[in-house]
């Protein structure tokens, strides 16, 4: 079937930034345009914030952090207030006289609108819901509408007991009258076939042949396969460019405050969101356990490259405030441990703004990995792991918390990733670190596999195949 005729919108409420899902659009449009043979210039998006790209529209009513939904998010279990369900009527009815309006204007065929199964997207849900429902009642069956299924409030605890406003809008969430889905692993689907009982909705063919389970995927941008193993470490290209990071985030100058230098300090990246999930405590835990086995001369530092805020929490202030208690506990004479918060100058792409220079976000593990660093990825819940692939395609070792969709659906893919189980960290995986940071050549025969793994099975041709196959589906299968 020939797609390039299809002009596809996306929905989110960020794109081009370095969320997880901001990531996942751009993977998603490369495989579109290199894979699927879909121009550019037919893909339209509209979101809250985008960054500078051509067929944008934004709109703030797609903001995940705007008012109405943090006040959902807020009383998602608790007792709404009164006002609370005339906002959503009233915010709802504005977003999908807006998607309407973005649909008519750039003649989409089918909107793929991304994690409006999660409470922060709800106004968005609750907007295209309402909008599908006037345009199927009027016996229009296009455009055609995807979902993306990145995370949902079935998949968090503090979503499980929804109060009964709340409940009365789950139906659009992701909502009843779409035409496909795209999980990212295979326990999603499950729930999904739950939630839809709920409505004695669709027919059991619609998981059969109107949906896919498509993995975070990453292709390698650099040429690693002429690395010598022997001589010299397998890191990406440093260009001239990104030569002075460890300056403009603020580290230099804290080491040197101390009397340390850049070149003798072990490095640890910390490659995602500033929240609670991915429970970053762990990785201070590792950087103090690291220092008591360093000499006084080689310190530790952490960098964080994500950005902090998300999920109405104050968790970079509790863990600056970990790291000081554990600072106080640290055997004199022992190595120091420095934390380092990168999201001022770090987007989704390289910027200088007022001669502030920014880094793109995905090419933070290559500057880590070419310091001869590791990557650090703890967390006790991801819907895949789509920063634990951007480190490995960036020749950077990580050591990792084994959470349930690492163990199920990416572990039988023969990576070796060393890990802990329930986020206790133990002496073994603090050995291991060490000798990735300190053997140079079980770090290389260790990149190497794990980059050919990543090459073979979680290639951006793997998201086209899938998508591909699931577009005949919804256009051409009745």
């Amino acid at each position: 079937m020939n797609l390039s005729h299809l002009n596809i919108g996306i929905l989110h409420s960020l794109v081009g930034k370095n969320d997880g899902v901001s990531i996942v659009i751009d993977q998603s449009v490369e495989a579109m345009v290199k894979n699927m043979n879909i121009p550019l210039g037919n893909i339209f998006f509209l979101a809250a914030h985008s960054s500078p790209r051509f067929n944008a529209e934004t709109d703030e009513i797609f903001w995940h952090k705007n008012e109405i939904n943090k006040k959902i998010v807020r009383h998602f279990c608790d007792n709404p207030p009164r006002h609370l369900e005339n906002l959503i009527e009233k915010c709802a009815a504005y977003a999908a006289d807006r998607i309407e309006k973005f649909i008519e204007k750039n003649n989409i065929d089918i909107l793929i609108a991304h994690n409006i199964s999660h409470p922060y997207n709800f106004i968005t849900a609750v907007g295209l819901g309402r909008y599908l429902e006037k345009r199927r009642g009027s016996g229009m069956a296009w455009p055609k509408v995807m979902v993306w299924w990145h995370d949902s409030y079935f998949e968090r605890p503090a979503f499980a007991n929804p109060n009964d406003l709340v409940r009365k809008y789950l139906r659009y969430l992701p909502g009843t009258e779409i035409d496909g889905i795209v999980f990212i692993n295979n326990e999603q689907q499950a729930i999904a076939e739950r939630y839809y009982r709920n409505f004695e909705l669709p027919k059991p063919s619609f998981f059969e042949h109107y949906t896919a389970i498509i993995p975070n995927t990453c292709d390698i941008p650099w040429n690693w396969h002429d690395s010598d193993v022997e001589d010299r470490p397998i890191i990406p290209p440093v260009d001239a460019y990104n030569h002075e990071f460890f300056r403009d985030i603020g580290l230099a100058r804290q080491l040197k405050a101390k009397n340390y230098s850049i070149k003798n300090t072990i490095m640890l990246l910390q490659h995602t969101r500033v929240v609670p999930r991915k429970k970053i405590e762990t990785a201070i835990d590792l950087a103090f356990r690291l220092a008591a086995k360093s000499t006084p001369s080689r310190p530790v530092a952490l960098i964080i490259s994500g950005h902090s805020g998300d999920e109405q929490t104050d968790y970079k202030n509790f863990l600056k405030r970990y790291y000081l208690q554990q600072c106080t506990r640290q055997p004199e004479g022992q190595a120091e441990v420095f934390l380092c918060f990168a999201e001022n100058r770090v987007l989704a792409y390289r910027d200088v703004i007022v001669d502030r220079k920014f880094y793109s976000f995905d090419e933070v593990p290559g500057i880590i990995a070419a310091h001869g660093g590791i990557g650090v990825f703890f967390s006790e819940i991801e819907g895949f792991g789509n920063n634990l692939l951007e480190m490995i395609a960036g020749a950077l070792p990580v050591v990792v918390n084994r959470y349930p969709v690492f163990n199920d659906e990416i572990a039988p893919l023969g990576f070796d990733i060393p890990g802990i189980d329930d986020g206790k960290l133990t002496d073994n995986l603090v050995d291991v670190a060490w000798d990735l940071l300190n053997d140079q050549e079980k770090r290389n025969a260790h990149i190497r596999h794990n980059m050919g793994v990543l090459e073979m099975r979680l290639n951006h041709g793997v998201m086209a195949e899938k998508l591909r196959n699931l577009f005949e589906n919804i256009f051409f299968r009745i």
